[in-house]
């Protein structure tokens, strides 16, 4: 069999491109519009679906707050969690710290850790109230420093979970005026109270920090 001569084979080229050009060989308008609605329909019930998915989210997280703050108001929760808070423990590396590079300590640096019930180190969300007291003050305990952080995201940069870390490290000034003698003794006491639960953890802890009187 002979080939097509070219200018024969470009002819039919030609006719198959001017063939599938013709009304009636691609999809027609009112086919584009169908397909076009059919996507839209399809957006419509994927946007009702996220719109009920978001409205339980919000009654789930609306009902956990009710018992969150049920559990607060009676004053504990009904049983223990099984991997809760069990105890807060204030590390021996606490001790007073020099922030103003002047001679002598003007506050305590406070490590601390919420330890579970099998004594391993947990980290929680929570509010942080500390207390430093010279005992020895007549007739009652004077307050030397105090310092609250309930904000959640102050809290949170409090938290060091690096190597040889997973504490909490907050630093407490010295309230001005305090007289703070050399060789001190600070009695440190710190509340935890966690968000999940509002169930609230105390711990104590007596350290020296070195003062320089001011005539010295």
């Amino acid at each position: 069999m002979r080939p097509f001569p070219k200018t024969r084979a470009v002819s039919h080229r030609r006719f198959l491109v001017a063939l599938a050009l013709m009304p009636g060989c691609g999809p027609t308008e009112g086919e584009r519009f169908r397909d076009l609605q059919r996507e839209i329909n399809a957006l419509k019930v994927e946007k009702i679906q996220l719109e009920e998915r978001l409205e339980k989210r919000d009654a789930r997280i609306t009902k956990l707050d009710a018992q969150i703050q049920n559990l607060r108001n009676n004053g504990g929760i009904p049983h223990e969690p099984v991997f809760g808070i069990d105890r807060i423990k204030i590390l021996g590396i606490t001790g007073g710290a020099d922030t103003d590079q002047r001679l002598g300590d003007d506050a305590v640096v406070v490590y601390f850790r919420p330890i579970d019930i099998d004594g391993d180190t947990i980290k929680r969300a929570g509010e942080i109230e500390i207390t430093l007291l010279d005992i020895l003050a007549d007739p009652k305990p004077e307050v030397l420093g105090h310092r609250v952080d309930n904000n959640p995201q102050r809290v949170r940069k409090l938290w060091y979970g690096k190597f040889w870390t997973n504490h909490y490290k907050v630093v407490v000034p010295f309230a001005p005026g305090a007289a703070i003698a050399p060789g001190q003794e600070v009695d440190v006491h710190v509340r935890f109270m966690e968000t999940a639960t509002g169930r609230e953890f105390t711990d104590r802890k007596v350290i020296e920090i070195s003062r320089v009187l001011p005539e010295e």
